[in-house]
């Protein structure tokens, strides 16, 4: 495994996943005042239930052009745009954070704007409340809209970086 660049797209996801989970807020804009810890995480006793991971949270863009429910996602990805040197490879993290437009309202105590951006905002502050993403600090890139072909969904997606070294 000595070598091996692409393991780190895995690991880092893996990194992600809780600190969103973790975030009282982010489940709190996706599930509503008042969900229970069995929502967010699934049935211990059922190994099909991942909780609120597939079907709100997916470590990979998820648009449902035909979803019937009005909900809230969060989505992300890694990437390794870069490898500027022999010991160090440059880690790209998108977030996607959008809403169906019927749920555009919302409010919450120390955010603002529509629900697909406090969603964004939620999702950048919990990911900056660690330094185990890589060797640097996390950098935000770009912070741009995005719309479903179907119209329904908009929202937000967040593009940050961070060093990491190359091979661990």
């Amino acid at each position: 495994m000595s070598g091996v660049v692409l393991k780190d797209i895995g690991l880092l996801k893996n990194r992600i996943l809780p600190l969103l989970l973790n975030s009282n807020d982010i489940m709190e804009i996706l599930l509503g005042k008042g969900y229970t810890q069995e929502q967010v995480w699934g049935n211990d006793e059922s190994h099909e239930d991942y909780g609120i991971v597939y079907k709100q949270i997916f470590p990979y863009l998820y648009i449902a052009e035909t979803q019937t429910e009005v909900l809230s996602y969060l989505c992300f990805e890694v990437d390794v745009p870069r490898i500027p040197t022999g010991t160090i490879k440059d880690m790209k993290i998108i977030i996607w954070a959008y809403c169906h437009k019927k749920c555009m309202r919302f409010s919450m105590k120390d955010y603002l704007g529509t629900r697909a951006d406090i969603l964004a905002d939620a999702a950048e502050r919990a990911l900056n409340e660690t330094q185990k993403l890589g060797i640097g600090k996390l950098h935000l890139d770009s912070a741009t809209y995005l719309s479903s072909s179907n119209k329904q969904f908009y929202g937000r997606q967040l593009i940050f970086t961070v060093p990491d070294f190359k091979v661990k």
